[in-house]
């Protein structure tokens, strides 16, 4: 019996069908790489006359407003999977906005306790860390943590002065904050860097520098710290390692360096910069040492602050 006769004409088109399928697979593949090559970046910005809350992708685009409201929005920080952002208001609130549908929330925490500020998901996403001013006390913060499951209030450490600004290890087993312990009466404000057990059992100082060192925020990988620092005369961003407690000056630009905060992969810090004359977003990149700005709004003058990634 002979062998069947290929069909030539069957078998190329069934090819070139092959073929087509392929290169479009690819080429989805490779949008969708280029498209997850960027994160968003949540800051507030003074558009119209107050500040409010926007997000931007890390290369300026997809530019979204989240907030119109007559207060001051301020402090942007991310829950863990990236939905939602916890910020404080000019009336010394907390809330809490999904970014995908714009619905806002207000955190009801009771308890004795003025205006609440500098606000921060957990990494498990379960507690909100924040400072909180005592009442009738200008000068004196207390760092707070509120579980948002069972809406239960505890104190990190009753300490002397203001304490700012807490950020959580990647791990959640440690608060990294800010604090005043000398003001006027030692001829300048000293501010250094303080760690905290989130449960209150220990709280020790990180570095001793009599300088001033705000907004801390942890490395991905956990084994840095990102902070503003006047120490060389001017604020910079540094970067603390933690392994050798060395200290690295990452900007040396004249002009108002402050508001870091590290890129998913730990490469790139963004920060708010004066080095235009106004208050903008700046990206560095640690390796190359390269910073350009982010223009979310375009060629308007918009001044931005609070950044966070």
């Amino acid at each position: 019996m002979p062998a069947p006769r290929l069909n030539w004409v069957n078998l190329r088109r069934k090819l070139i069908v092959a073929a087509f399928i392929v290169c479009v697979t690819s080429l989805l593949t490779t949008r969708c790489a280029a498209d997850t090559s960027h994160s968003t970046l949540a800051f507030v910005a003074n558009l119209d006359g107050n500040w409010d809350l926007f997000v931007v992708r890390d290369d300026g685009t997809n530019l979204r407003r989240l907030t119109s409201t007559p207060y001051d929005e301020k402090d942007p920080a991310w829950s863990p999977d990236r939905t939602r952002l916890v910020y404080a208001t000019s009336d010394g609130k907390l809330n809490v906005v999904d970014v995908k549908s714009g619905e806002q929330q207000e955190l009801t925490i009771d308890g004795q306790g003025g205006a609440k500020l500098s606000p921060r998901f957990s990494p498990d996403g379960k507690d909100v860390a924040f400072a909180q001013f005592k009442l009738g006390a200008r000068d004196d913060t207390d760092l707070e943590i509120f579980n948002l499951e069972t809406k239960a209030l505890r104190r990190v450490v009753d300490q002397y002065g203001t304490q700012l600004w807490p950020a959580w290890s990647p791990d959640g087993s440690r608060l990294v904050y800010s604090s005043i312990h000398c003001t006027s009466d030692c001829g300048r404000i000293i501010q250094e860097l303080w760690t905290a057990d989130p449960h209150g059992a220990h709280a020790r100082q990180l570095l001793l520098t009599n300088s001033l060192f705000q907004q801390p925020v942890w490395s991905p990988d956990g084994r840095r710290i990102a902070f503003s620092s006047d120490q060389s005369g001017n604020f910079d961003i540094w970067v603390l390692n933690l392994h050798d407690m060395k200290l690295e000056q990452i900007t040396t630009d004249e002009s108002l360096d402050v508001s870091p905060a590290w890129s998913p992969e730990g490469d790139r810090l963004v920060f708010v910069s004066t080095r235009s004359g106004k208050m903008e977003i700046w990206i560095q990149d640690l390796k190359s040492r390269k910073a350009h700005r982010l223009r979310p709004f375009g060629d308007k003058d918009v001044e931005c602050k609070d950044v966070a990634w």
